[in-house]
């Protein structure tokens, strides 16, 4: 077994990573970046760290790494619907050139978020330090989201919230996009326990005894405490699909998991069945699970009011099967084009992420978009089959957990149109491809065990 050894980095290269993971830290923090004003901020500080990215290249204090060079498939697809935006603005496709320049801008920053992380997060210490970061971002937010609804404290100053307050929603303005982000954080948080995980079991009590008082006295039982504080959070949010997206993301990618990563070990066994049994049925019982069943329960058609907006969503994809209306020119096209119909609501997004892609960026945005999503689903599968490293098989299970779940919830909600969670899944994108690629530092030492 090799010994672990520290990558060296120019204090350029460091200032600019750490830079990014303070871009991450504040980007949840005004409304989930959910303002022209704060969209703008966060694309112009994401874009200005790329270029910081290729000065440090041109002078010799960063490299491409492994990562970068695999991912470009999903890259070059990121960028070819940039331009296939551009397109839409030169050729009035758009209905909303205002909003579909809004929707560019922040579109190149994700971009330059999905590079920056291949390009900076290229060794063990880095992985756990963004890692860290992502998950210490969610329990801020479930502590503040639960301690508003137990407090009863329906607003802040600075939060101009206005839907449904008595549900956990944190700094975001919709609860259900809360609920987004907590999955991913919660997958996030699950694949580094996964990494953390014995590959074989206890031969006897003594081991056994050993293993668990190990397991209290470290950081694995803290980061456990993280996840059942957002679980809290998550329940709290009463958010139906986002619950359904989260355990049915954990139960579908723990059993792939533990086959593709060869752990079908009593721990693992018993490690996936504490999170759903635990977490879903004591600590929900608690926080009040049994409401998000009753909502569940009572979900009808008769009750349901986005299904009228889903069904005008279609007709508008297929008016504008190929080329769309214009990215994020939903509402305009919805509301001002005539697809409203008489007995739906005014809707600013189409609370389906898929119909709202399609019918914005049209079949070849949807298409270009699809492709880089589902090439970093397969690259996450990937390492967790393929690699030996703990570590970036644990990447890879954040990866696919985190990516699926957003997937499920897509069905019925907009947590892509929501720049911090839109950013969030970016993040997870390129987590895969970290993982299916994690170098041995093209021969610098740095160990990803």
């Amino acid at each position: 077994m090799s010994t672990s050894v520290i990558k060296s980095y120019h204090w350029t290269n460091t200032a600019l990573f750490y830079y990014f993971l303070a871009i991450l830290a504040w980007a949840p923090l005004p409304l989930a970046s959910n303002r022209d004003w704060s969209t703008v901020l966060l694309s112009g500080l994401l874009l200005s760290g790329l270029l910081g990215y290729l000065l440090l290249l041109y002078f010799g204090h960063a490299e491409k790494t492994a990562a970068l060079r695999r991912a470009r498939p999903a890259l070059y697809a990121l960028i070819a619907v940039q331009i296939w935006v551009m397109v839409q603005l030169a050729l009035g496709i758009s209905v909303a050139p205002a909003s579909t320049r809004l929707a560019l801008l922040l579109g190149l920053a994700l971009v330059a978020a999905f590079v920056l992380v291949l390009a900076l997060v290229d060794s063990r210490e880095r992985i756990l330090r963004i890692a860290q970061v992502m998950v210490g971002c969610a329990v801020f937010q479930a502590f503040f989201a639960s301690a508003m609804v137990m407090s009863d404290i329906d607003q802040l100053p600075f939060l101009d919230k206005i839907f449904l307050r008595s549900s956990a929603s944190g700094t975001f303005v919709n609860r259900n996009h809360l609920a987004g982000f907590l999955e991913m954080n919660l997958a996030i948080g699950i694949g580094m326990l996964v990494a953390q995980l014995h590959r074989r079991p206890a031969t006897n009590w003594r081991e056994f005894t050993r293993r668990t008082i190990d397991t209290i006295l470290s950081r694995k039982f803290r980061l456990r405490l993280y996840l059942v504080i957002m679980v809290v959070a998550l329940v709290l949010t009463r958010s139906r699909m986002g619950n359904v997206a989260f355990f049915s993301s954990l139960l579908l990618c723990g059993v792939a998991g533990m086959v593709l990563q060869q752990r079908v070990t009593r721990n693992a066994v018993l490690f996936f069945v504490s999170l759903l049994l635990i977490d879903m049925y004591i600590v929900g019982k608690w926080f009040g699970v049994n409401e998000v069943v009753q909502r569940l329960q009572r979900t009808t058609l008769e009750t349901e009011k986005r299904d009228e907006v889903a069904r005008d969503s279609i007709v508008m994809w297929q008016d504008h099967f190929w080329f769309g209306t214009g990215a994020d020119s939903f509402f305009d096209a919805y509301v001002h084009g005539g697809y409203m119909s008489p007995d739906s609501l005014y809707y600013r997004h189409a609370e389906n992420d898929y119909l709202e892609i399609g019918s914005g960026f049209g079949f070849v945005g949807f298409t270009l978009l699809g492709s880089a999503v589902l090439s970093s689903l397969w690259q996450s599968i990937q390492a967790q089959r393929r690699r030996r490293s703990s570590l970036l098989q644990g990447l890879g299970f954040a990866s696919c957990m985190g990516i699926t779940s957003i997937l499920i919830h897509s069905f019925t909600d907009f947590n892509l149109h929501i720049p911090a969670n839109s950013l969030w899944f970016v993040v997870l994108l390129a987590f895969a491809w970290v993982a299916v690629a994690g170098e041995t530092g093209a021969g610098k030492g740095v160990d990803l065990r």
